[in-house]
């Protein structure tokens, strides 16, 4: 059974035609034979009328049987003799003679004398049979083309369908915005109707997640950071000496473990913010010092693990701030802060001591690109698209607690939902070929200072090493 609505449209309508097509062949076909019964009854009428009005009674007996023509009418008359039988009766006949099927017209005169009016019934048979095939060959021939008209008319019936289909197949998961039922035919207005009902309770009950979780984020961040402090007085508080080594251990614990919630907590503020914000179009903002801020927050964590920081621009390679002034992206400096924070931390975070960090800069026709590239570990492929949710950690191999290794798995998905929300595009790959892979992460945002800019192409789809969430 075909599940396809136009394919069962398509199928159903073309049999009607078809159908309609044969019934109206064999009508037509019909009427034709009909036609030529009636001419030729018509004729033989007539040619009884005539033969009625000569005196062939008296005719000479050394003319039976030989044909008489007449020059003023060129009329040819052939008596038939007793060729057909004697007891038909006044009117219409098709009589079978054995070489030939006739029709006749039989007339009475005379009590003595009949006329017999007959003519072969083969020519009036392929007359019929021409004209019927005449009359039915144009459905013949236009059936296909009545199928063909049926399919486009289907096709382009359906096509509000399509485009509805694929305009929510490029929005974006946060997008939850109500369909536009204008140009949509009124059979799916009622689901259409029914699918934005859906998605305003969707967006409702995630608004309110949101709001939950920033909530409890928000009230939690106050006891936490009272808890750290005191924890911080306790051990300054304590002189060394007075603390065994299980209770001093202890205390480490507890300090670490203080510090990673206040670190969830602020993670999680981070995210509903970036989340729940609206979008708006926002005014141009310079890049460079909102690269610099970034780099700044994670400089202290690098050098801790000497790894080194280079900042270039990608389209000529030249490292430090040359070409690289001139280029703005429309965001605010928070979110652009944010967005490159999480990225190069990351990256700085599962990098090895001693590895490189490298952030470029470039323009490409409507785009502004941010390339972060490391010579990490790298992530698995299959794992690419998973980092991007919240709380997962694609490696299990941490950096000791100590290098910022014990991440909350909330970076990236901070990343995403900036990204998302400023009309941009987030891609991983693999840095290298060759083992350390090493990660390259491309965020690709819009140019405003492009005027004809058009949405950002599409990233590197699919491509290989994948960012670590911290």
């Amino acid at each position: 059974m075909m599940r396809s609505l136009q394919s069962r449209l398509v199928v159903t309508l073309s049999a009607c035609a078809l159908a309609l097509a044969i019934v109206a062949g064999f009508v037509s076909y019909g009427a034709a034979f009909r036609e030529a019964y009636r001419f030729q009854d018509d004729q033989l009428l007539q040619l009884a009328a005539l033969v009625d009005t000569r005196n062939l009674a008296g005719a000479d007996s050394a003319m039976h049987g030989l044909p008489i023509q007449d020059h003023d009418y060129r009329l040819t008359v052939q008596r038939l003799g007793g060729t057909f039988p004697v007891t038909l009766s006044d009117g219409f006949h098709t009589v079978n003679t054995g070489d030939h099927t006739w029709r006749a017209f039989v007339r009475t005169i005379e009590p003595d004398l009949r006329i017999v009016v007959a003519q072969p019934t083969e020519g009036r048979n392929e007359i019929a049979r021409n004209s019927g095939l005449r009359t039915a060959m144009p459905f013949v021939v236009f059936l296909p083309l009545l199928i063909a008209a049926i399919v486009l008319t289907v096709r382009r019936a359906w096509r509000p369908v399509q485009q509805l289909a694929a305009e929510v197949d490029k929005r974006r998961d946060t997008d939850l915005r109500g369909l536009d039922t204008q140009g949509a035919p009124t059979e799916i207005e009622p689901f259409i109707v029914s699918i934005n009902r859906l998605l305003a309770r969707l967006a409702k009950a995630l608004d309110e997640q949101r709001r939950f979780v920033a909530d409890a984020a928000h009230e939690l961040r106050s006891p936490v950071t009272a808890l750290v402090i005191q924890s911080e007085n306790l051990d300054r508080a304590l002189a060394p000496a007075a603390l065994d080594e299980e209770t001093r251990h202890r205390l480490t614990k507890l300090k670490s473990g203080l510090h990673r919630t206040r670190t969830l907590i602020e993670q999680l503020l981070t995210l509903a913010r970036a989340q729940s914000a609206p979008t708006v179009p926002a005014n141009p903002l310079m890049l460079l010092p909102a690269v610099h801020e970034a780099l700044e927050d994670v400089f202290v964590l690098a050098d801790r693990k000497q790894i080194m920081l280079d900042l270039s621009d990608a389209s000529t390679g030249a490292s430090g701030r040359a070409g690289l002034p001139g280029l703005r992206v429309a965001g605010s400096k928070r979110d652009i802060v944010t967005l490159l924070s999480n990225i190069v931390g990351n990256a700085v975070r599962y990098t090895p001591a001693g590895g490189t960090v490298s952030v470029q800069l470039s323009a490409k026709g409507a785009d502004v690109l941010i390339d972060v590239i490391d010579s990490g570990p790298g992530i698995d492929v299959d794992k690419r698209e998973r980092v991007f949710d919240a709380f997962y950690r694609a490696t299990d191999h941490r950096e000791p607690r100590e290098h910022g290794g014990d991440g909350t798995g909330l970076g990236l998905a901070i990343v995403r939902a900036i990204v998302d929300r400023l009309g941009g595009q987030v891609s991983l790959s693999d840095a290298s070929l060759s083992p350390p892979r090493g990660l390259h992460v491309r965020v690709t945002l819009p140019n405003p200072d492009v005027s004809d800019s058009l949405d950002a192409p599409d990233a590197q789809a699919g491509g290989s090493g994948q960012p670590r969430q911290s």
